[in-house]
């Protein structure tokens, strides 16, 4: 098993009860301690991996949020033995005071109306997991490149599953990897208050960093693509060989147990699978790409969009802590 990372002080968080809760609120669930969900609680050195709006409380609590089966809302309750779930509150210079309620409502009417749109969101763990190894600085982690192309495979051929069977009549997804982000982004355009401001997020570029390799695999593949002058409409794999080993395997294979440090080489069997990824996942956007340079582009634009479930739980200067409580999510589709 891989050791997990110190993750983000949970000591000053108070237990509150779902009553505390005002529809609006930022719920960020801790992640399990196995398989996908501890590969991100790794790499983005925290505890949690899912984020939902809370939604309504009073008899039927229910929240809103995104999956593999899209974005709808699911009623929630408190239930001992649940997985504990952070709850944060935006906040601004002296406070909504009472006009809260009224204020944080064109957030609830955005989480809504893609809830009622129905809208493809390709966001899975797995994709989530991919994203965070492209766009994230994880070099403090030792990967097994064999292993990252492997699993970019075996991701890209997922998400391209579900663009096939979900994305059709002109739909694509939202730039976000946040559906929580994303509703408060929507909301801000007539209210700035609204936008949850971020600072040193798991995939910002740090303009203070000096060190001679490159920081992501977005660096890595792009600094591959200078050295050809972007003269190139994509990188061939010399040997482009099915994956055949199961994604339990892949996943138990990607963190190297023995070696502290690895470094990962440029080659255009890693070029290829970053780009493959990148391409499905531009598609998902509705983004056409004609060659390696556009692709970087999209992608380093897309990066800045990039926000993970940690970044809502702790990397928010806009938000405050309400408390947690373990609440029960029901995997049914809640219609009010």
């Amino acid at each position: 098993m891989i050791e997990q990372s110190v993750f983000f002080d949970e000591s000053n968080e108070k237990s509150i009860k779902i009553s505390d809760l005002k529809p609006g609120d930022i719920l960020i669930f801790d992640g399990e301690d196995h398989g996908i969900s501890l590969l991100i609680k790794k790499f983005t050195h925290s505890n949690v991996t899912h984020g939902a709006l809370f939604m309504q409380g009073g008899d039927i609590a229910a929240i809103a949020d995104a999956g593999t089966g899209g974005i709808h809302m699911h009623k929630v309750e408190e239930h001992d033995g649940s997985r504990f779930v952070h709850v944060r509150r935006i906040t601004k210079e002296g406070g909504f005071g009472e006009d809260f309620d009224k204020t944080i409502s064109p957030v609830l009417d955005t989480a809504r109306d893609y809830v009622s749109q129905d809208l493809p969101y390709p966001y899975s763990d797995l994709v989530l997991l991919a994203m965070i190894l492209i766009y994230k600085d994880v070099s403090d982690v030792s990967l097994k490149q064999a292993a990252i192309i492997k699993l970019l495979k075996a991701v890209t051929a997922e998400l391209k599953k579900i663009i096939d069977e979900k994305f059709h009549d002109g739909k694509h997804t939202m730039v976000c990897s946040s559906y929580v982000y994303q509703c408060y982004l929507d909301a801000s355009k007539n209210n700035p208050d609204l936008k949850i401001n971020i600072k040193n997020g798991d995939a910002d570029f740090d303009p203070n960093y000096k060190a001679k390799r490159s920081a992501t695999l977005l660096d890595l593949y792009a600094e591959h693509a200078a050295e050809y002058l972007y003269n190139t409409e994509s990188f061939a794999s010399e040997k482009d060989e099915p994956v055949t080993e199961t994604l339990d395997e892949i996943l138990d294979n990607l963190v190297n147990k023995e070696e502290k440090h690895v470094s990962l080489v440029k080659g255009n069997a890693l070029s290829h699978a970053i780009e493959e990824f990148l391409k499905a996942l531009m598609n998902a956007y509705g983004i056409t790409i004609k060659n390696v340079k556009e692709l970087i582009e999209n992608a380093k634009k897309q990066q800045a969009m990039f926000v993970t479930p940690n970044d809502l739980y702790c990397h928010t200067t806009n938000t405050e802590s309400i408390g947690k409580l373990m609440l029960y999510r029901y995997e049914d589709v809640y219609t009010p």
